[in-house]
């Protein structure tokens, strides 16, 4: 008898233990899964591109985008007979458009032999006015002025090493900022088989935000 009643409290003890035990180990999960307050903070922010346009005019091309080449402003040189070291000169302004709203700059970048067979005795400086109104004659290449091309002459399908720089400012839309006034003409000494030919050249005027 005494052995049946050790027989049969044991596993009575042993489901006990475990009842308790399952109790610890609920109560413990309960206690770590409980959830702390929170809250939190958002941030956003907004974001537009800025515009920045360019437009250009001559004596003879009213004010606009002038770009593609095929679209070029006509430089208003009147060159129809000309003769060695005789020069000729015309201007092109230019100004940042009326809905640009960042500054930047402008720089003389490459010049296009569009045809002719007079090109090759063409030379050419150029130079950045002291003031849009400035006449564009020889007189501007006097003194000491801001010179885009030269002193020296350069042949006129080629441009400088280094672009020189020209500020233009926002908004403009209705006054030039910037006038470039150039100086063509036939080489000195260039050949009579030069007599009677003609040619055509396109300059690029890059401009750049800043």
């Amino acid at each position: 008898m005494v052995s049946r009643r050790t027989s049969t409290g044991r596993p009575r003890l042993r489901r006990t233990r475990a009842v308790l035990a399952g109790t610890l180990v609920l109560g413990l999960g309960t206690t770590s899964t409980l959830a702390a307050w929170t809250d939190g903070e958002y941030g956003t922010g907004s974001f537009a591109a800025s515009v920045f346009g360019t437009e250009s005019q001559t004596a003879s091309s009213a004010w606009a985008s002038h770009t593609p080449a095929a679209n070029a402003a006509t430089l208003a040189f009147a060159a129809t007979a000309m003769s060695p070291t005789v020069s000729f000169y015309a201007f092109i302004d230019i100004r940042t458009t009326s809905t640009t709203n960042v500054g930047g700059a402008v720089a003389l970048t490459s010049s296009s032999n569009d045809a002719g067979a007079l090109l090759p005795a063409l030379e050419y400086r150029a130079v950045r006015t002291a003031s849009t109104s400035t006449t564009c004659a020889a007189a501007a290449f006097t003194g000491t002025p801001t010179w885009i091309v030269g002193p020296g002459y350069l042949a006129v399908t080629s441009v400088p090493g280094a672009p020189v720089s020209s500020t233009i400012t926002v908004p403009s839309g209705a006054t030039p900022q910037v006038r470039f006034c150039f100086e063509v003409r036939i080489q000195s000494g260039a050949s009579n088989a030069y007599q009677g030919k003609s040619g055509a050249v396109t300059w690029l005027f890059t401009a750049t935000s800043t």
